[in-house]
């Protein structure tokens, strides 16, 4: 009896080993969680949910899109970063949970070793917009005309310590301008007050924007990103042409758990890349605001390394303090 025994567990382990790493350890296998950090419907939200659908269209891998809202998405970044590094959990991150708020909140994770970057998914289109009346129709004219009237101009945001917040921060430190800053809780209050004219400026998202524009009830001054997009007005400046140290790049991308094992990381990014060669989730994107804009894991942390100097820089320049 013994003897069978023996001979059976040496006849399975010849089985298991004959078996590809590959069949023994399929990933994924179970459905993946999607942690968005901020509440649903927002632009963050709807773009994960877009790209999740794409991916499972793609790959048939199965992806649940899941918001935890709260603490500049601080409590979704923390969640992630303290989860299972198995590939299972997964942070749908942004400029704000992986850079600006290290320096403005005190976090409980690490915004760059809590994480494998899996990459890029799109870069956010930021706009400096005013209300119709506004008496300039350019950033150069804008910085004018706050130049020759000190105290009388003020400029909302979607809120403080947001991308959008510091690119503007960064311009009033480059031209020494006297703008008050009236932070909201969102884009759509801010969208509202700048169309009744409540105040003239404001800095956000174009996607909130786009009907007003259309409308003529609000115009497009300048883009603040450091890249060029299609689809926006010709005359539009951009910010890294007339005060370039201004200039900023808002992304969202995603990250697993710091030791997630490489070629998890990887299958995600390739079932990541295929996704934004749709043609559809590209104009899907574009009307939400965005633009696709593939990296890979390493191309991305070095992107996510080199951002975390300037956002440093720009907090130290503009005295946003720490909470």
């Amino acid at each position: 009896m013994p003897q069978m025994l023996s001979s059976l567990l040496c006849g399975l382990v010849a089985v298991l080993t004959a078996i590809p790493v590959s069949a023994q350890n399929h990933y994924p296998d179970k459905p993946i969680s999607i942690i968005v950090p901020f509440a649903p419907g927002g632009a963050t939200d709807v773009t994960a949910r877009m790209l999740a659908e794409q991916i499972s269209q793609d790959t048939g891998y199965q992806l649940i899109v899941e918001n935890k809202g709260g603490a500049g998405g601080g409590i979704a970044a923390s969640q992630v970063a303290r989860a299972a590094p198995d590939g299972y959990t997964v942070l749908f991150g942004t400029s704000n949970t992986n850079g600006i708020n290290s320096f403005i909140y005190k976090l409980n994770y690490d915004p760059v070793k809590s994480f494998e970057p899996v990459g890029l998914v799109a870069e956010n289109v930021v706009v400096l917009l005013a209300n119709a009346s506004f008496p300039a129709d350019t950033l150069e004219q804008a910085i004018a005309l706050i130049k020759k009237s000190p105290d009388e101009y003020s400029y909302a945001s979607p809120g403080l310590g947001t991308v959008h917040n510091l690119s503007m921060e960064l311009l009033k430190k480059a031209e020494g301008l006297d703008l008050m800053h009236v932070p909201y809780k969102g884009a759509g209050p801010a969208m509202i007050d700048l169309v009744a004219g409540t105040v003239p400026l404001m800095i956000g998202g174009i996607a909130p924007a786009k009907s007003f524009i259309a409308s003529g009830k609000v115009k497009v001054l300048a883009v603040a990103n450091e890249r060029k997009f299609e689809g926006l007005p010709a005359d539009a400046q951009y910010f890294s042409d007339v005060v370039p140290q201004a200039a900023v790049s808002s992304w969202m991308g995603l990250f697993m758990p710091a030791g997630t094992p490489p070629d998890r990381v990887e299958t995600l990014s390739k079932a990541l890349q295929k996704a934004l060669q749709s043609p559809k989730l590209q104009e899907t994107l574009q009307v939400q605001g965005m633009q696709a804009e593939y990296m890979g894991p390493k191309a991305f942390s070095d992107k996510v390394g080199s951002d975390m100097d300037f956002w440093k820089q720009a907090v130290e320049t503009t005295g946003l303090e720490s909470h």
